[in-house]
This record gives C-alpha cells, sequence and structure tokens, in this order.
C-alpha cells in the first residue's frame, strides 16, 4: 500500500512529494503551487458521485483511500441506509457516542452521531457535539483499545454561511506525518524529545461520557504499513490537556510529558498544519483515523429571529468504522 508524504520545500513555500509513479505531473505541478498542500491534496481526490451506485461509488474511493488515507467525495444522498451500506464497503460502522452513553439519543441511527448545535442544559452530561465552539483537532475514539480504522462525515445541512470566514463550521483536517515532518525540520532537537516520549509512555485515559475497553498505548504508535518513520498512528482527545491532571500517578516526570502534550496540541492548531475547508450539503469525507485528525471551526450556534432564538441548523453525521 502506497502512502503520500507531504513535504515543505522551503518555509516560504511548499510541496507534496507522493510515494507513488501513478500521480500525473500535471496533479504534480497543481499540488506544488498551493499555498496549502494538505488542502490541494484533499481537493484533488474530490469525486462527484450523482447517481452513482454503492458499489461504484467504492471502487472509486478505494484507490483515493489506499494512496492518500483520505476521500472527498460530493453528490452522495443524505440517507441514513445509503450511508452506512458505503461505509460497510469500507469495514464495520461501530455503535454510535449517544448510543453508548447518557446522552440525549435523537441520532438518526445507533451508528451514526449527529453533529448539531444544541442549547446547554442547565444540569446532565454534554456532547462535544452539540456545542458551538471550536473542536480542536483530535481522533476518533481515542481512548478505545481497538482504534477505528476510519471515520467518516456527511454533511446533511451546512448550517449559516453568511459569517465571516473561520466561523462558519469549517472542517478541519491534519495529517499526521505531515506535521511531524515539518515540526523534525522547524524544531529539530525539541521535536524529537517530544516526539519520543510520546511515541515511547504509555498513557491510558476514557472517555468523558461512556465506558469502553481503554487503550494503553503511547500517544503515537507504530502502523504495520508505515512508509516512513513519522508516518505513525495517534490516538489525541479533544480535551486531554484538561484530562491530565487526573492521570498524573501514570507518569514517572508528569511535567515532562505535560510539556510534550502542551507542544503537540500547540502544533495542531497552527493553520499551516491544517487544511480548513466547508463541507456542503451531500459532501462526504472518510479519513484514515490513526493518520489524519480531524476538528472544526467555531460556528454560531443561535441568532434572534423576530424576537425568539433559532438554532442553527448546521447537521453533520459522523460514523466511525473498524
Amino acid at each position: 500500500m502506497t502512502r503520500c508524504s507531504l513535504e515543505h520545500g522551503a518555509l516560504q513555500g511548499a510541496t507534496i512529494a507522493c510515494m507513488t509513479n501513478s500521480i500525473s505531473t500535471q496533479l504534480k505541478r497543481e499540488i506544488m503551487s498551493s499555498e496549502n498542500p494538505l488542502l490541494a491534496l484533499i481537493r484533488d481526490t474530490r469525486l462527484e458521485v450523482h447517481n452513482r451506485s454503492i458499489t461504484e461509488i467504492a471502487e472509486l474511493m478505494r484507490p483515493q483511500m489506499q494512496k492518500y488515507g483520505v476521500c472527498l467525495i460530493s453528490g452522495f444522498p443524505t440517507e441514513t441506509e445509503r450511508y452506512l451500506e458505503l461505509l460497510e464497503q469500507f469495514g464495520e460502522p461501530l455503535t454510535n457516542y449517544s448510543s453508548l452513553s447518557d446522552l440525549d439519543k435523537d441520532d438518526p441511527s445507533t451508528k451514526i452521531n449527529m453533529v448539531r448545535y444544541k442549547r446547554k442544559k442547565s444540569d446532565g452530561p454534554k456532547s462535544v457535539h452539540y456545542i458551538d465552539g471550536e473542536l480542536k483537532p483530535h481522533s476518533a475514539r481515542s481512548w478505545r483499545l481497538q482504534r477505528p480504522r476510519y471515520f467518516a462525515m456527511l454533511m446533511v445541512d451546512p448550517g449559516w454561511r453568511d459569517m465571516e470566514a473561520g466561523l462558519r463550521g469549517e472542517s478541519v483536517i491534519l495529517s499526521w506525518q505531515y506535521m511531524f515532518e515539518q515540526l523534525a525540520q522547524l524544531d529539530s532537537e525539541v521535536f524529537e524529545t517530544h516526539f519520543a516520549r510520546l511515541s515511547s509512555t504509555p498513557l491510558r485515559f476514557e472517555a468523558n461520557n461512556v465506558k469502553e475497553d481503554c487503550s494503553s498505548s503511547p500517544l503515537c504508535y507504530p502502523l504495520p504499513d508505515a512508509a516512513s518513520r513519522f508516518d505513525v498512528g495517534v490516538r489525541l482527545k479533544q480535551d486531554l490537556q484538561e484530562k491530565l491532571p487526573g492521570l498524573q500517578a501514570q507518569f514517572e516526570d508528569y511535567e515532562a510529558y505535560r510539556a510534550s502534550i502542551d507542544y503537540l496540541v500547540a502544533a495542531t492548531v497552527r493553520p499551516e498544519f491544517q487544511a480548513r475547508f466547508p463541507l456542503n450539503k451531500s459532501d462526504l469525507i472518510l479519513i484514515d483515523n490513526n493518520r489524519f485528525a480531524h476538528g472544526r471551526c467555531p460556528i454560531t450556534g443561535e441568532r434572534e429571529v423576530d424576537g425568539r432564538a433559532i438554532n442553527n441548523p448546521r447537521e453533520l453525521w459522523s460514523v466511525c468504522v473498524a
């Protein structure tokens, strides 16, 4: 299986060197001229799939996933049965987050998490799926012993778009390999110290609202089909920094480990390492959950219309695939 390595050619520009000879010369030129190589790569994986069968769509997506670990498609029907049927071509859709928790259970399926703003209640559990703030890049089911291989997002309703860029709920995708390669060049010894610590220190944490068997692997873990030293899996929880103080007993040197986590999280929010883009209605993106993180820019949760507050109708369906 070939993988794509994303590299800066110089600090003022960026290039992508793909570990395959099958990519066209024209595509190389388009990617190399882009200011954001990861965003260019994702856009170049886009497939129009209107009126195609599930089998045809899966066959179109499979080469993209094998080469790049990510594929973006447009024109997919916002129907639960067809969504799950497509994902079953890549593995087993897992029971969703809400079904395993005490959260409100109004998802369209026991396998689909509905991400939609909800007014915060005064008591009871609250999911990040319901907030209007930013979601920092993170891994799906980061605590889980058996890592989900893929993570899928289908946009059902893009919500309000009449805001300035960065406040419209744009999706955020981050390639761990790309980010680590750049940090190794930019930060050298500092990065190597943190990377070694995060790759060798066992870590166990739990979810906020669900109970599942938890992993004790390092945050950065090896992959059997790794294409390079920095082609590793990462299981980063969205609020891991807030949970760390309660995990101090796991570490011989808590302050050093905390510094490495802070370094990693600070890198994930740097714009040059992120691809930010709006998903339109019927856009579906599938990512390798080991190699990529996902997040979201903030949205406006509520507006006053004719004297009453209404919620942003933005609705996205996410699914973890084993």
